[in-house]
């Protein structure tokens, strides 16, 4: 497999935890920018970097550039391929960078993670108290190449999806969603996406 290179993913020597996203290493699917696709038994997103990582013969190697796509498979990838996690390069306009697609059409949604080491390190002979990986999950919404913080809330439904906002309203009714869960806002802009075409 010479499309990867690089060792990598060292961790921040003074900080407890791992600059990793995934406690567990995930099976996957990396597409390359040829659009050929290779699986992956263990996979994991440093996401101190924003670099994927694998774990081949007990080393650690990083993806280059050539990666456009990663696939991290759900519990139930075989039965419920709506469980597995997708991340791209190619969506954030302003940054070619990673991150997880949720929603994607009239309005996408993605999420960028960032990990970094919080806290002090100090030690006053009795009580030594370390630095910790914090980990941190942006959220936004790109509408005609517009990148948006946003927070789910019944309101930033509201804003985003105005112009169809009947029938959303009872496809939110109808389906007993609570907009402030991650899901149901993700379902209703699928929703959303589905009627605008």
């Amino acid at each position: 497999m010479s499309h990867f290179g690089g060792i990598i993913a060292k961790s921040d020597k003074d900080a407890e935890g791992s600059p990793l996203l995934f406690d567990n290493w995930k099976s996957g699917e990396i597409t390359l920018t040829n659009n050929q696709k290779i699986s992956v038994e263990k996979i994991n997103l440093d996401a101190s970097r924003d670099v994927f990582v694998y774990e081949k013969n007990g080393s650690v190697y990083e993806f280059t550039d050539n990666a456009k796509e990663i696939k991290i498979y759900g519990e139930d990838h075989h039965t419920n391929p709506d469980s597995d996690m997708i991340f791209r390069t190619y969506v954030n306009p302003s940054m070619a960078n990673f991150v997880q697609v949720f929603a994607e059409g009239k309005i996408t949604v993605f999420c960028e993670y960032n990990k970094k080491p919080e806290g002090e390190y100090s030690s006053n002979g009795f009580v030594t108290t370390t630095r910790k990986y914090e980990l941190y999950s942006n959220y936004y919404s790109l509408v005609n190449n517009k990148v948006t913080l946003i927070k789910f809330t019944s309101s930033t439904l509201e804003d985003l999806t105005s112009d169809k906002k009947d029938k959303l309203d009872t496809f939110i009714k109808e389906n007993k969603l609570k907009v402030k869960k991650g899901f149901d806002f993700i379902k209703a802009i699928k929703f959303y996406n589905n009627i605008s075409g």
